[in-house]
Formats: C-alpha cells, sequence, structure tokens
C-alpha cells in the first residue's frame, strides 16, 4: 500500500475509523478510514522515515491499563503486512536502512512501529517529548500517547531538534536539521505539544502530520468540527497553523490521515 510523490514514499501503517465530519465541518456524516501514513525520504546513504504508523504489535502492547483505554476508544486495524517493516521489505528496504526516524509527534499512531527500527536515530521536539515524560501514564494516554511504543533506548537514540538557528517561513518557525542539508523541521503548533512537520527543501514538499486531516481543511469554513478541536492542545494555535498552511504558495503538503 505505497504511492510516491515526487523521490517521497508514501506507506499506509494501519488504520482507525472515524466519521468523517470531526475531520471537517464540510465532511460527510460517513465512517471513513483514517491511514496512519508515514513517508520515506532518501538520503545520501539510507532512508529517514517520518513517523513510522502502527506496528503488529499495537494490539498486544495494550493490553494492560491504561494503554487499553486507548485500544477500547481507537480500534486499529493493522496486519503485519502493512507495517512499514513488511512494506519496506518488500521494496527491497532492510529496517537497518533507516538511519533516522523523523517523530512529528507522540501520539499512538506516529511512534507505533518505532521498535521495529533498532538501529534508527530519532529526532523530535525536546519539548514535545519533555511534556509527556513528567505526566502519568493515565494522563499520558490522555494525550495520546502509549509509552511502551517507545524503544528502551530511545533517549540514547534520540536527537532533539535544536532551536539556536530558528527561521521564519510563511509564518512558521523553521529549523535546518543538523548532517541532513535542505530539509527543516517545522513547528505546526496546535494539535499536539512541540508537533513538527519536515519541509523538503529542494522538492518544496511539506509533511505536515496532524496539522490537518484532509486538505481540504485549507479551505475558509473547513477546519475541523468544534468537537474535534477540544481534543487539540491549543485550538486558537491550531487554527492559525491552518492559516498559515494554507498560505504558503506552491508548496506540496502531504498529511498523515490523509483519505487515499
Amino acid at each position: 500500500m505505497s504511492r510516491n510523490v515526487g523521490n517521497i514514499k508514501i506507506l499506509s501503517c494501519g488504520y482507525c475509523t472515524q466519521l468523517e465530519r470531526l475531520a471537517s465541518k464540510q465532511g460527510r456524516w460517513k465512517w471513513l478510514h483514517f491511514q496512519a501514513r508515514c513517508f520515506l525520504v532518501p538520503l545520501q546513504e539510507g532512508y529517514l522515515l517520518f513517523d513510522s504508523g502502527y506496528s503488529a504489535d499495537v494490539g498486544r502492547i495494550m493490553q494492560s491499563w491504561p494503554a487499553l483505554l486507548y485500544k477500547t476508544l481507537i480500534p486499529v486495524t493493522i496486519p503485519f503486512s502493512q507495517t512499514a517493516v513488511a512494506q519496506l521489505s518488500e521494496l527491497g528496504i532492510s529496517k537497518d536502512d533507516i538511519k533516522y526516524i523523523f517523530i512529528s509527534h507522540f501520539h499512538a499512531d506516529h511512534i507505533g512501529g518505532l521498535r521495529d527500527f533498532p538501529k534508527a536515530r530519532f529526532i523530535c521536539s525536546q519539548e514535545g517529548y519533555q511534556a509527556l515524560k513528567k505526566l502519568s501514564k493515565f494522563r499520558q494516554v490522555c494525550k495520546g500517547f502509549v509509552s511502551k511504543f517507545l524503544p528502551d533506548d530511545f533517549e540514547q537514540r534520540v536527537v532533539f531538534v535544536s532551536t539556536s538557528n530558528a527561521q521564519k517561513l510563511n509564518n512558521l518557525t523553521v529549523y535546518p536539521l543538523a548532517d541532513l542539508p535542505n530539509l527543516y523541521a517545522v513547528e505546526l503548533p496546535g494539535h499536539a505539544k512541540g508537533q513538527l512537520g519536515l519541509w523538503l527543501k529542494n522538492e518544496n514538499i511539506l509533511l505536515a502530520a496532524d496539522a490537518a486531516w484532509r486538505q481540504t481543511n485549507l479551505k475558509f469554513g473547513a477546519e475541523p468540527s468544534s468537537i474535534a478541536l477540544l481534543f487539540s492542545e491549543d485550538k486558537i494555535c491550531y487554527l492559525q497553523t491552518l492559516s498559515a498552511l494554507a498560505n504558503w504558495p506552491e508548496v506540496q503538503i502531504l498529511f498523515t490521515h490523509e483519505e487515499e
């Protein structure tokens, strides 16, 4: 279940089911599959994976409380053949070829497959990680974070995005990534604490995670429903980020949960 946009390969790694009307005020009262997509970015050596989707172990990992709460409220479908590691293998790419995994934010559908890549370095927001780490397990799950999805050596392998060389671009803050030329982390506040997108400067493609659920969200009056926005980290910032993305000229934006 993959397709290409430029040099980027899109992998759909499991899904949950949700009403389209929650994702957009102009949506239908119809149940849809919300794909947990990740994006494979070729590097000079190896690959970078933007998020990881779910792994085949999500059901087992979420059998105990409080992770069981997430599993009950947001049932996940993910056969092994749809996991990122399985799809990459079909493409002739070893899990060890993944040099970096860029974590947009720590919701379960974005980190569920991290354990499948034992040699990858993790790039993420220090603010987002530290804010969740200090919470109780129950409050973490309420924020959409299941800590068991993180590898045991996560803190030895993580590279926090440096904020020392911040730049402004189209009313958003961007940061160059060390050792990864022409790749920039982009602050996308509102949905989750510390959410980051990834801008591929050469191709002018922005991997925008959950800054929106659909391309239609960028149109006036088509933002997510008020109910959906209640579960965002900051409703005002969410709408400001939507506006900034809608006014970013010529960039091609890819969202995690866009319907195939």
